[in-house]
């Protein structure tokens, strides 16, 4: 297995058989803190963040002729999934060169660059500079979107398709103080922002392999997809783009951020989706 590395920004394996067009990219698992970087926050709440383990979750999918995109960079440093303009102005020391676009996120302090983690601890102690932000974009942001475009522009230009599952977990439960709170979210929830990143018989064959392994499985429900589905996805043009979350509930305990026991079975499964999916991408290449 051919493993490529962009030192504290990515990892990427080949497939270990005949290549399928399908890519697995996790961008929000990273832990390879950079050594510049500098918080007020303590690390166990900068990491509850991150959806942790989820690397080793899917590692078995190059079997299938699947690729692996791994950020190494953690999503508290910078967020690969979000847009690159997603900045609140008054977190700068100074004007940025373009007009921003701070989204609902920004607001609550988790846009581009986070500014809170674990709900409401701030992670820095003062304003960001401008150019240690653009630093951010330039060598950890653009580089692993870059070599995402990539591989997913070799699949278009090869097979002709290509299939991007942006891989992620969630809380088991919903938080906040809304009717929901305290509710168990789903074991895995797929996105395809409403129809808009990808074919139907993406989702449709994502949802019929988790759920033939007694997943609960929902679509749109808690999340329906954010930049890595938007920014790549395109079905017009053969680039189908699925955000996957899955339930951290089912493989760790979150307050202690041990593996369960069910650790390797859901491995299985999920080298077993990689599977269908290089089977899907192939029929339809």
């Amino acid at each position: 297995m051919k493993v490529d590395l962009l030192p504290g920004v990515f990892a990427r394996r080949d497939p270990e058989t005949a290549p399928a067009p399908v890519v697995f990219d996790i961008p929000r698992s990273g832990s390879e803190y950079p050594r510049h970087f500098r918080s007020i926050a303590s690390l166990t709440d900068l990491q509850k963040s991150v959806s942790s383990f989820v690397e080793e979750l899917y590692s078995g999918v190059t079997g299938s002729g699947a690729t692996w995109l791994y950020a190494a960079f953690p999503n508290a440093f910078i967020d690969p999934n979000r847009h690159e303009l997603d900045i609140d102005p008054e977190s700068l020391d100074g004007p940025w060169p373009v007009p921003l676009k701070p989204s609902p996120k920004t607001s609550t302090g988790i846009g581009l660059i986070p500014m809170v983690c674990a709900g409401t601890r701030p992670i820095y102690d003062g304003k960001l500079a401008v150019a240690d932000v653009e630093a951010r974009l330039a060598g950890y942001y653009w580089p692993y979107h870059n070599e995402l475009a990539r591989l997913i522009a070799g699949f278009r230009e090869r097979f002709g398709v290509a299939y991007h599952l942006s891989c992620h977990s969630m809380s088991e439960f919903i938080a906040g103080n809304g009717p929901d709170a305290g509710t168990r979210r789903s074991d895995f929830d797929l996105g395809d922002r409403n129809g808009t990143t990808c074919g139907r018989a993406l989702v449709d064959v994502v949802a019929e392999t988790l759920t033939g392994f007694g997943y609960k499985v929902t679509v749109n429900a808690h999340y329906v997809g954010a930049e890595a589905v938007r920014k790549h996805g395109d079905p017009k043009n053969g680039v189908h783009s699925l955000q996957i979350e899955m339930n951290r509930g089912l493989y760790m305990n979150e307050a202690t951020r041990v593996r369960s026991g069910r650790f390797p079975e859901i491995q299985q499964h999920l080298a077993a989706l990689s599977e269908r999916l290089a089977a899907f991408a192939r029929a339809g290449a």
